[in-house]
């Protein structure tokens, strides 16, 4: 009996711990889920640490992993705010970007300061659809470990605005063409029935009509 009651227990604490853990991630935003700054790693480790305690241990008080779990999620709450006010505390907590590629070009360097092989590399430029590293303006190890791209405006894909200004400047043409053309069949007709009308008259003063002749 004294099991079966001690398994209740500790199924009972887990799930209070499990659902106070997924609550505390839920108050902490999307961005904690998606894209994961160095605080936001210590964060999900020590939460998990701190639920395990009175999970593991049969001894310990369930609050020993109620508190520290609470007081994680709101420092890691407070830490969020303070950096969309504070840019220098952002860098210090989350740190900044680092250029790796720039107009084609491997930077050497900062690749070696930041510990990226070419082969991370690479395989960031693929994930990126990035075939050929000249297609590459400027790419960037972000502070979450991706690798972000700037793709040069030729190896951009076209985008709906872009086909609609082709297809605008297209008809722009074919109608500047066809005013050009209707402009010269014009002009031409006009010469034709000027030197038409300038026969006609030639013809007429060479043979003028005596009105005798008229019956």
């Amino acid at each position: 009996m004294k099991l079966v009651v001690d398994i209740g227990k500790l199924f009972l604490q887990t799930a209070l711990l499990y659902f106070l853990v997924l609550v505390v991630f839920r108050l902490m935003g999307k961005r904690t889920l998606g894209n994961l700054a160095p605080f936001d790693i210590a964060v999900i480790i020590m939460v998990g640490e701190a639920a395990m305690i009175p999970i593991a241990e049969e001894k310990v008080p369930l609050i020993r992993g109620i508190i520290p779990i609470l007081s994680l999620g709101f420092l890691q709450i407070l830490l969020t705010v303070i950096n969309m006010y504070s840019r220098g505390f952002e860098k210090a907590t989350q740190g900044t970007s680092t250029i790796l590629v720039k107009n084609g070009q491997i930077l050497a360097e900062n690749l070696r300061r930041e510990r990226v092989t070419l082969a991370d590399l690479s395989i960031g430029l693929r994930e990126k659809e990035v075939e050929n590293l000249s297609d590459v303006r400027e790419a960037r190890l972000e502070p979450t470990g991706q690798i972000s791209v700037i793709k040069e405006k030729s190896a951009q894909p076209v985008t709906p605005g872009d086909v609609n200004l082709l297809t605008m400047m297209r008809l722009d043409a074919i109608l500047e063409e066809n005013v050009q053309r209707l402009r010269s069949e014009m002009a031409g007709f006009l010469r034709e029935l000027e030197t038409s009308r300038t026969r006609a008259a030639g013809e007429k003063a060479a043979h003028p009509l005596d009105k005798g002749q008229v019956h």
